[in-house]
C-alpha cells in the first residue's frame, strides 16, 4: 500500500510540473522563477514564484528586503470565474518582514500576516475578478528554499498550490539524509542480533 501511495505522489508530482510548463506566466516565472497552477470548482488560476539570494532582489515599489536574506516573492494569477480572496503558506522555517511590491502591477492586499503555529504568511484581497492578479508578494528568511504547499481561497472554495518554495527549517535535515540514518541504523541492530 505505501508503495501505491508513494507512486501516487509522484504521478502528481510530475503532473504538475508538466501542467505548470503550459501555463503562461508572468514576471516572476520568466526571470528564473516557476510557475505553480492550481485549480478547484471555479477557483483557479497559477503563482508565480522566485527565490532571490540574499542582495539579488531587482524591485522596489514598496518592499525593503531584510539584509542579507533570501527573498521569497510570489504573484497569483487568477484564470476563474471566483474572484481571488486570500494566498496562504505554512512556513516551516523562520521568516521575517512580510510585504508587497508595486512593480508588477494588480491588487492590492486588504491585509498581509506572517505568524501562528505553524508559522505561516497570509495575504487577503478584496477578491481578485477573472484575468485579474496579485501585487507581487513577498517575504524575507535566512533559510534556503525547500519545497512545500500553499493554499488559494475565494468565498467558499479551497485550493491547494504544490509545489511552492518556502523557506526550510534550519534544525530538520532534508528526508533523503534522514533515510540514509534509519537505514543505517537498521543495518547496525540486524547486526547486532544476530
Amino acid at each position: 500500500m505505501r508503495a501505491t501511495m508513494a507512486r501516487s505522489s509522484w504521478c502528481a508530482a510530475i503532473l504538475v510540473l508538466i501542467i505548470s510548463s503550459w501555463s503562461e506566466a508572468g514576471t516572476l516565472f520568466s526571470t528564473g522563477g516557476g510557475s505553480t497552477p492550481f485549480t478547484f470548482g471555479t477557483l483557479s488560476g497559477t503563482v508565480d514564484y522566485h527565490v532571490y539570494a540574499p542582495g539579488t532582489f531587482p524591485f522596489s515599489g514598496g518592499y525593503a528586503p531584510t539584509a542579507g536574506e533570501f527573498v521569497y516573492a510570489y504573484q497569483v494569477f487568477v484564470t476563474g470565474a471566483a474572484p481571488l480572496s486570500s494566498f496562504e503558506l505554512i512556513i516551516p522555517g523562520p521568516a521575517d518582514n512580510i510585504g508587497n511590491f508595486t512593480d508588477l502591477g494588480g491588487t492590492a492586499p486588504l491585509s498581509q500576516a506572517l505568524g501562528g503555529i505553524p508559522q505561516t504568511a497570509k495575504w487577503t484581497f478584496p477578491g481578485i475578478p477573472t484575468n485579474g492578479f496579485s501585487r507581487g508578494l513577498a517575504f524575507s528568511s535566512s533559510q534556503p528554499p525547500v519545497d512545500s504547499l500553499g493554499t488559494t481561497v475565494d468565498t467558499g472554495q479551497s485550493a491547494f498550490v504544490i509545489p511552492l518554495p518556502e523557506p526550510g527549517s534550519p534544525n530538520v535535515p532534508e528526508p533523503a539524509t534522514m533515510g540514509l540514518v534509519a537505514g543505517a541504523m537498521l543495518l547496525g541492530l540486524r547486526r547486532r542480533v544476530k
